[in-house]
């Protein structure tokens, strides 16, 4: 379910605008693993196809070495998109990412052609509150958002503009929250038979969870009280 977990957040965020690296279903043959590297591969791992994402060679993960560097107007001034940042933390409350917060940023700085630095969302393993939806979903905590951190405030704490920014990306949650449940099946169809994943179990369980109202408004009341807590009122 961790391969599934990675596709289906993967095209999810495309369908939000959230970059990501390239994906694609590849073949590990077993010469590819240096001998005795990986003594926990088991064989069979050879016959599933497994998930892959680009390198991205003009990137560096972002950690708290970095921080310094974003407190250079310099530095935020390339950004491009930079409101991504806060969208991908409204993403991550909707499909309850446990694992990106002050201590995992799980997101890259990437250099592109233009000059402009972007950030990229990876490892989306943890959504679903870690637990592949056995139970019923539930909304991450302020310590599982990379909005209580130094670097949300670094990059909002002083836009005045801030809370048309949450407004606008709360209507544009909600039109792509209905774009992702009409494409579900298209998503679907790309999971290999030898994940062995029930498409048609899972996709109820996906529906049951992320497609209702009361989910929605679960999310944008988190998503509105993380940044009134932690950005709006540090300035």
């Amino acid at each position: 379910m961790n391969l599934f977990n990675e596709l289906i957040s993967a095209k999810f965020a495309e369908i939000w605008g959230i970059k990501t690296p390239d994906i694609s279903l590849i073949q590990v043959k077993k010469e590819h693993v240096p001998q005795g590297k990986f003594p926990g591969i088991q064989p069979y791992l050879f016959n599933k196809d497994c998930f892959g994402s680009l390198h991205l060679d003009t990137s560096k993960e972002i950690d708290h070495s970095m921080i310094p560097l974003f407190k250079k107007k310099s530095f935020r001034d390339k950004l491009g998109k930079k409101n991504d940042f806060l969208k991908i933390a409204l993403f991550d409350i909707w499909m309850a990412n446990e694992d990106r917060n002050h201590n995992n940023f799980n997101l890259l700085v990437h250099s592109s052609p233009n000059k402009l630095n972007y950030f990229y969302a990876i490892d989306h393993v943890n959504v679903f509150n870690s637990s592949f939806l056995n139970y019923k979903i539930e909304a991450i905590t302020q310590d599982d958002s990379i909005i209580k951190t130094d670097l949300a405030k670094i990059l909002f704490a002083k836009n005045n503009e801030l809370t048309q920014i949450v407004n606008n990306l709360i209507e544009s949650f909600y039109l792509c929250s209905i774009e992702c449940y009409n494409q579900i099946d298209k998503i679907l169809d790309l999971v290999p038979e030898s994940w062995g994943i029930d498409r048609e179990e899972i996709k109820n369980k996906i529906i049951r969870n992320l497609f209702v109202e009361e989910w929605n408004q679960t999310c944008e009341s988190k998503f509105r009280e993380f940044t009134q807590s932690f950005i709006l009122n540090k300035k």
